[in-house]
């Protein structure tokens, strides 16, 4: 699995949402997700500053850890992090603030019930290993598949449980591909925010080798967050696997996301240096 991206299915908030909303999904009928829950959301995936996104994601934790969004956040932070005990810890707070939402939002209490395991499953799997986590990392991502068809039951046009679900698909193709790439991106196509809609394609085409689309799909997630540095990134790889007349372009987003590195988690900050260097023949300095 690649439980990097699962942070990442948990989406950002467009500068276009009406500021009362608190509801990075959704423009009409939006859910009561508290501010700081919010702007943990905006810093992480907006704005891709990691840094100043965890420190608003503890914050939050103060006065809103009924939000399972929030502890979705904090759970995949953990894991970034490699902190698996932690990681465990907030998927179970994920199931506990699910449970509870079940009351009041039948298809969020399913959705986040479904993250929940699915995170629980990720820690299985890097905990224990492919090989020997198998068994019960198979049978934890069943029950959230379930979950997942629960809230699919109840609205299967609405973003949110598209956006997750549209990365649950592509993680689990990329480690059973048993469907093709088109429909693994099906539930991201209805998903939202628009920026990570695109940031998802993107992803989902680069791993297809099919850098036209993936790269369409970049410029798109571009032009709605244009500081974002991972999406520099993710631009520069692009270009690369393309290849050709991109390659010149392709070293300048490279250039241009380690200007930037600062705001990226260490891990990727070091992994985008290496690349960097490997591809420029620099030492790409920030």
């Amino acid at each position: 699995m690649r439980p990097h991206w699962l942070i990442n299915s948990f989406a950002c908030l467009l500068l276009s949402l009406p500021a009362w909303a608190g509801d990075p999904f959704r423009i009409s009928n939006p859910r009561p997700i508290g501010k700081e829950t919010e702007a943990a959301f905006l810093l992480l995936f907006k704005e891709g500053n990691y840094p100043a996104g965890v420190k608003q994601v503890d914050v939050a934790l103060r006065t809103e850890a009924d939000e399972p969004l929030l502890h979705s956040m904090r759970a995949s932070i953990a894991y970034l992090e490699k902190d698996f005990p932690g990681m465990l810890v907030y998927a179970n707070r994920i199931k506990e603030s699910a449970q509870k939402l079940l009351a009041k939002d039948k298809l969020r209490g399913h959705l986040y019930m479904a993250a929940g395991l699915f995170m629980e499953a990720g820690h299985i799997v890097s905990t224990q290993g492919v090989i020997k986590g198998a068994p019960q990392g198979i049978a934890t991502l069943q029950k959230a598949l379930d979950e997942m068809g629960k809230a699919q039951e109840i609205d299967p046009t609405d973003p949110e449980l598209n956006l997750i679900k549209g990365f649950m698909d592509i993680l689990v193709a990329s480690v059973l591909p048993l469907t093709d790439l088109e429909t693994a991106l099906g539930s991201l196509r209805q998903a939202g925010p628009e920026y990570l809609k695109w940031r998802g394609i993107a992803l989902g085409y680069r791993d297809g080798k099919k850098s036209d689309q993936a790269l369409e799909a970049v410029d798109k997630a571009l032009s709605l967050a244009p500081q974002n540095p991972e999406l520099f990134y993710l631009k520069a790889q692009i270009l690369w696997q393309k290849g050709g007349a991109s390659t010149e372009e392709a070293k300048q987003f490279y250039r241009m996301a380690v200007t930037r590195s600062g705001q990226l988690s260490r891990d990727v900050a070091r992994q985008l240096q290496q690349e960097c260097r490997a591809i420029t023949g620099s030492k790409c300095d920030a």
